[in-house]
C-alpha cells in the first residue's frame, strides 16, 4: 500500500471512530446528531480517496465517487431530517435564541389565520345560502 493511501485511510478511519465515540459521549441529542454527521462523512471521504489511490482503476475510483457523492447528498439531509423531527420532543439547553421556535410560531400563526379566513368565508356563505331562501 502506497504511503499516501495507507495516510488517507487511516486519517479517515480516525475520524470515523472520532464520530463514533462523539455519538456515545455526547449528553444531548443534537451533539450527537452533530457528531454523527461530520465526521464520518468527512472519513468516508478521506477513506475512498485512500482507496482509490491504491486501487487506481478508473471503475473502482468512478464506484468511490458515486459513494462518495450519495453519502455527501444524503448525510446532511437525514441529519437535518433526524434533528428536525426530534425538535420539541426532547428538552434541549440552547447557547442562543431558538430560530427554529419562532419560525414554528410564525408558521402555526399564519396557519391559525388561514384556517380562520376558511371558517369566515364558511359563514359567509352559509349566511347567504340562508338569505336566498
Amino acid at each position: 500500500m502506497s504511503i499516501v493511501a495507507a495516510v488517507f485511510v487511516i486519517v479517515g478511519s480516525l475520524l470515523t471512530m472520532i464520530g463514533g465515540i462523539g455519538v456515545v459521549r455526547f449528553n444531548d441529542l443534537m451533539s450527537r446528531v452533530h457528531a454523527a454527521a461530520k465526521a464520518p462523512t468527512l472519513g468516508l471521504l478521506l477513506v475512498a480517496i485512500g482507496a482509490a489511490i491504491e486501487i487506481g482503476s478508473s471503475k473502482a475510483v468512478v464506484t468511490l465517487l458515486l459513494v462518495v457523492v450519495l453519502q455527501l447528498f444524503t448525510s446532511p439531509v437525514a441529519t437535518h431530517v433526524l434533528a428536525r423531527a426530534s425538535y420539541g420532543q426532547v428538552s434541549i439547553e440552547l447557547d442562543g435564541g431558538d430560530d427554529l421556535a419562532q419560525h414554528f410560531a410564525a408558521e402555526s400563526g399564519e396557519a391559525a389565520a388561514a384556517e380562520e379566513a376558511k371558517l369566515a368565508e364558511k359563514r359567509a356563505e352559509q349566511s347567504r345560502s340562508q338569505g336566498d331562501d
